[in-house]
C-alpha cells in the first residue's frame, strides 16, 4: 500500500479521533468494535457469517460484522482489493487466478468446502449408462448440447475435464451459454439444451418439477479421484495479506466465528433456526416453493458436510493440479500464497 493510499485510508479516522478527543472514553468511536465488511450472495449466501452475526458471536469476538451483497466471486475479489469490503467469499480457483495476476490474498477460513457443480439432464434424454454412474454415463452426452454459465467458464472447463477423464474428447459435445441456475433451468426445461452444468438450486428445481434430474454431483462424487481429493478447498473467506499483517486480530476473529457457526449449523437441532436466519437475509416466500428449495439446499449442504471452517491444504494443492489440467492456470502458485498460516486445517 502506498503512502498516499495509507493517508487516504487513515485521514478520516484521524479526523474522527480529533473531533472526539474531549469526549468521555466510553463515548469515543475508537472504543467501538472495528467494522468488518463481508461479501454475501443471494440464496444461502455467506451462511456461516450470517449465523455468527445473528447469534451475536461477531460482537463477542470483538468485531462488527456487516454483509455486502456481491453476486459473483471475481467481483468480490475486486471489491476486496479495492478496499470496498474486508472479507470476500471466493473459491480457491478464483483466488489462485488473482494471485497469478499479482494480488496478495489469503483464505483465512473455509465456508462451503465441497465442489458445487452438478450435471442436470432433461427427463426426456436417454441415458442408457446412467445406472453405471461416472465415468460410463459421460458417453451418453456425446453429440448433445450442454448448457454452461458462459463459454470458457469454470462450468465448461469442469464438464470438459469430466469428459476427458472418462476417455472422451471435450469437443464431443456442443457448449451453449445459459447463465446461472435460474436461466439454465429454464433453458433445460424448454429443451434448448439436453443437459446443464450448474449448481443448487437447479437440481432441487429439477426434483420438484420432474422436468430434469441430477446425473452427477461434484459434492458427493467418488470419481474422478482428483475431484474427491479437492474436497476441503471449495469456497472460503478471503482477506488481503497486508490487512492480515496489519490487523491479525481481525483474521483471528473471522476464524473464531466461522468455527462457532460451523458447529451450530451442523447440529441437526438447529436446522429450523438456521433456515430462519438465512431467510431473514434472503426471503424465499416470493419464490414458487421457495421454502422447500431453501430447506432442501441446506439439507444437501449438511449431507455432503459442505459447511466447514477448515481449509485443507492437500485439497488446495489438488485444486491447483486440477486447474493446471484444465488449462485454467499457466503456472501454479504455492499453497502458502493462497492460505493464511492460521487458517483451520482438518
Amino acid at each position: 500500500m502506498t503512502i498516499r493510499s495509507r493517508l487516504t485510508r487513515w485521514l478520516p479516522a484521524l479526523a474522527v479521533a480529533a473531533s472526539t478527543a474531549f469526549l468521555p472514553a466510553q463515548g469515543r468511536a475508537a472504543d467501538a468494535p472495528p467494522v468488518v465488511r463481508f461479501q454475501d450472495y443471494p440464496g444461502h449466501g455467506n451462511l456461516l457469517v450470517r449465523v455468527a452475526r445473528s447469534k451475536g458471536w461477531c460482537t463477542s469476538a470483538g468485531i462488527t460484522c456487516e454483509l455486502k451483497p456481491i453476486p459473483a466471486a471475481p467481483l468480490g475479489l475486486q471489491a476486496l482489493i479495492g478496499n470496498s469490503i474486508d472479507v470476500a467469499l471466493a473459491p480457491i480457483e478464483v483466488v489462485a487466478s488473482a494471485a497469478l495476476r499479482g494480488a496478495k490474498l489469503r483464505t483465512v477460513a473455509g465456508s462451503a468446502v465441497s465442489n458445487i457443480f452438478q450435471i442436470d439432464a432433461g427427463s426426456s434424454l436417454k441415458l442408457p449408462h446412467e445406472t453405471q454412474g461416472y465415468p460410463a454415463v459421460m458417453q451418453d452426452f456425446k453429440g448433445r448440447k450442454i448448457g454452461v454459465v458462459a463459454r470458457g467458464s469454470a462450468t465448461e472447463s469442469f464438464f470438459a475435464w469430466l469428459m476427458q477423464q472418462a476417455g472422451h474428447q471435450a469437443t464431443d459435445v456442443t457448449y451453449v451459454a445459459v447463465g446461472a441456475p435460474n436461466t439454465a433451468f429454464a433453458a433445460l426445461r424448454a429443451g434448448q439444451v439436453d443437459a446443464i452444468v450448474s449448481w443448487e438450486p437447479s437440481g432441487i428445481m429439477c426434483e420438484l418439477s420432474k422436468a430434469c434430474k441430477v446425473v452427477f454431483r461434484g459434492s458427493s462424487a467418488a470419481e474422478p479421484a482428483l475431484l474427491k481429493a479437492m474436497y476441503g478447498a471449495g469456497a472460503g473467506l478471503v482477506m488481503r495479506a497486508d490487512d492480515i499483517a496489519a490487523r491479525p486480530q481481525i483474521a483471528q476473529a473471522v476464524r473464531k466465528i466461522s468455527q462457532q457457526a460451523e458447529a451450530f449449523v451442523k447440529n441437526p437441532a438447529n436446522k429450523a433456526e438456521v433456515l430462519r436466519i438465512s431467510a431473514s437475509y434472503f426471503p424465499t416466500d416470493s419464490m414458487p416453493q421457495g421454502d422447500v428449495i431453501a430447506q432442501r439446499t441446506l439439507e444437501l449442504g449438511l449431507e455432503t458436510n459442505t459447511f466447514q471452517a477448515m481449509v485443507r491444504r492437500s485439497a488446495v494443492q489438488a485444486t491447483l493440479q486440477y486447474m493446471q489440467q484444465t488449462k485454467q492456470l499457466s503456472s501454479l502458485p504455492k499453497v502458502e500464497d493462497l492460505v493464511w498460516d492460521g487458517a483451520p486445517n482438518d
